[in-house]
């Protein structure tokens, strides 16, 4: 039974992407594949138990029949938070052990998910390098390359390692379309100098990025006004209509997919949105449209939710919201394979694992 733990330095660098892609594609190639998400540290309830919500999205996508209470076997929650402080023992190494034996029973290779940064969880002894020198395998990181600060932290990660050797290599994800050359020619060659194995790198995509109209209503806790049957839509950007209405319809055209944000009161900029063909209208402040608002999204089915919060707090909801959104849907996993298969050496990944693929 092969294994690998799927590390970052940073929260959102794709490493939930990473795991359900190669456990699809190792899944393909006719292989038992297993999956642990040792800490959890995006708590959520499932039918009254606490789960974690990457875990639990990978498990469904993946077809993983393992129970949720080993797959997460332990839940970063206040409490456990105050009793490391404390020095109170959880006996969390026998939680974690006891879970990964079940978890790899009768399993041809399990993808382990880091917590957070690298270095998470170090207070209770969870940090990912101490998870995977207590399971007994290495490494995989996953960077978000963001800037080129990037190598600043793929080099201070391998100290955090300290053994070389357990790391197996790097993946560079989010690569600005600007950067792909840069990274390509200078990186890519630097880090391989250094010792570090680049599997490949992968460039931004919106559709990864997008979410749909249905996530941005359960987030905002909106009530749907107009074209429910259309909240299966994607939506890649967010704009904020607060200008004149004589340039908010170039405004509008620039961006397509996207969403508009706009004041209840704000008629002229809502009908801009929907003569522009917006994916949906987010209307703030609780105030709802007119009639003719309304009956103008109802005939382009262009969906129009109504949420309690000022217009600032929508925004700030929504920049986290895109970019940030969490894999549930068969459409992202089906564009997560397909990146990984154009940009990874995936023979040479299964290689670091002693795996061969079919």
């Amino acid at each position: 039974m092969a294994s690998i733990l799927i590390s970052s330095s940073e929260e959102y660098s794709g490493k939930s992407s990473i795991c359900m892609g190669l456990g699809k594609i190792f899944q393909d190639s006719g292989l038992k594949v297993g999956y642990m998400k040792p800490v959890g540290n995006l708590l959520i309830d499932v039918h009254g138990s606490l789960t974690d919500e990457d875990s639990e999205g990978i498990k469904k996508l993946l077809g993983i029949e393992d129970p949720a209470k080993y797959i997460t076997p332990i839940h970063l929650t206040d409490s456990l938070i105050d009793d490391a402080l404390k020095g109170v023992e959880k006996d969390l190494n026998e939680k974690l052990i006891e879970a990964y034996s079940i978890i790899s029973k009768d399993k041809d290779v399990v993808f382990v998910e880091g917590t957070g940064g690298i270095g998470g969880g170090s207070m209770y002894g969870l940090s990912d390098p101490e998870i995977a020198s207590k399971l007994g395998m290495k490494m995989l990181l996953v960077t978000r390359f963001d800037s080129i600060s990037a190598v600043d932290r793929i080099l201070c990660d391998m100290r955090i390692i300290g053994n070389n050797e357990m790391l197996t290599g790097l993946i560079l994800n989010e690569v600005p379309l600007n950067m792909v050359d840069r990274v390509s020619d200078l990186v890519v060659p630097f880090l391989e100098k250094k010792g570090i194995k680049v599997f490949g790198t992968i460039h931004e995509d919106d559709t990864l990025r997008s979410v749909f109209i249905s996530e941005i209503v359960e987030d905002l806790h909106a009530e749907v006004l107009v074209a429910p049957h259309k909240l299966d839509q994607l939506v890649e950007h967010y704009l904020v209509g607060a200008m004149e209405v004589g340039s908010a319809i170039k405004y509008f055209r620039r961006q397509p997919n996207s969403a508009v944000i706009t004041g209840g009161d704000r008629a002229d900029l809502q009908m801009a949105a929907i003569e522009s063909r917006v994916k949906c209208l987010i209307l703030t402040g609780n105030m709802r449209p007119s009639g003719a608002v309304l009956a103008s999204a109802e005939e382009a089915e262009i969906p129009v939710i109504l949420v309690r919060g000022d217009t600032m707090n929508t925004i700030e909801r929504m920049e986290n919201l895109i970019g940030h959104a969490h894999i549930k849907q068969q459409v992202k996993l089906d564009r997560v394979v397909e990146l990984l298969k154009n940009h990874l050496d995936i023979p040479a990944i299964a290689e670091s694992m002693g795996v061969e693929l079919k």
